[in-house]
């Protein structure tokens, strides 16, 4: 592993640079994301978008209490898949209050590309890209700019901390777990810059009931990311995520559907619209 750290000239303003001297693609990290986000915001829905696999809100619940929302769309391109997410979130106490984040994988649900950019200032950008068996991080804040790069020996996942729809890339590079086996998978906290595994322990059918009182048929993936305890609900008929806690940090987030919302649509052999590998 190599981390770089360039310190900005305090009032002025510059474009980030690679290690290579090159001007990163933070702008167009941007643009994409934005461009993406229009999608949510418009309310696309899954039979207007057939490359759309699931788009919708996360209840966020800290400490018991209700502190904002997230807001996702998780779709397929080609042989990729693209989600871009959206968090809203009060409290004086949270360092994190409003962010936007964009994930690109491969076919087999590993990273391509990410990037998380806070909303709030102080603003905060991490970007981090692969390419071959190389993963480079980028971190650009008020202070400066910081470059780490790793060489990945295994493929992994890339899983932020308090952004729920990023489960649904980890449940799928689990795959098809019978209920009661387990498995691990190395993953990446960009944010961090660190490496883990993450130990699947136990997967159990269950019913999970929503808020809107709606009755589902879910598994519950208990897991083990690096020393902390999570709790993942998905539906067994789309592969939706339902529900996600961090137990050890009383941090809840919860499916929300509209009144208006119908049930997730299927194929006519009644499996789930969602492209299965």
């Amino acid at each position: 592993m190599s981390t770089s750290w360039r310190r900005s000239l305090r009032g002025s303003r510059r474009d980030p640079v690679s290690g290579t001297g090159r001007k990163s693609d933070h702008g167009v990290g941007r643009a994409l994301i934005a461009v993406c986000l229009l999608a949510v915001s418009a309310g696309l829905s899954l039979a207007q978008d057939p490359s759309m696999i699931d788009q919708g809100r996360f209840e966020i619940r800290i400490g018991g209490a209700a502190r904002g929302q997230e807001s996702f769309a998780i779709r397929r391109q080609g042989e990729e898949y693209m989600a871009v997410g959206r968090t809203s979130l009060e409290g004086q106490d949270l360092r994190v209050l409003s962010a936007e984040v964009g994930l690109r994988t491969d076919a087999r649900y590993v990273p391509v590309r990410y990037e998380f950019r806070t909303l709030q200032r102080p603003t905060s950008t991490t970007i981090a890209v692969r390419t071959g068996n190389r993963i480079r991080v980028t971190t650009s804040n008020q202070e400066g700019e910081r470059m780490t790069e790793l060489m990945l020996d295994r493929e992994l996942v890339l899983i932020q901390t308090g952004v729920a729809h990023h489960y649904w890339f980890l449940i799928k590079r689990f795959g098809e777990a019978s209920a009661g086996q387990g498995g691990t998978v190395d993953a990446l906290a960009p944010d961090g810059v660190e490496r883990s595994s993450i130990r699947l322990d136990e997967v159990t059918e269950v019913d999970l009931t929503l808020p809107d009182g709606r009755l589902r048929e879910a598994r519950r993936y208990d897991m083990q990311i690096g020393e902390t305890r999570h709790i993942v609900w998905v539906e067994r008929t789309t592969g939706h995520v339902l529900r996600a806690e961090i137990p050890e940090r009383a941090w809840v987030a919860i499916r929300i559907y509209d009144s208006t919302d119908g049930d997730p649509e299927s194929t006519e052999d009644g499996s789930s619209r969602e492209d299965t590998p």
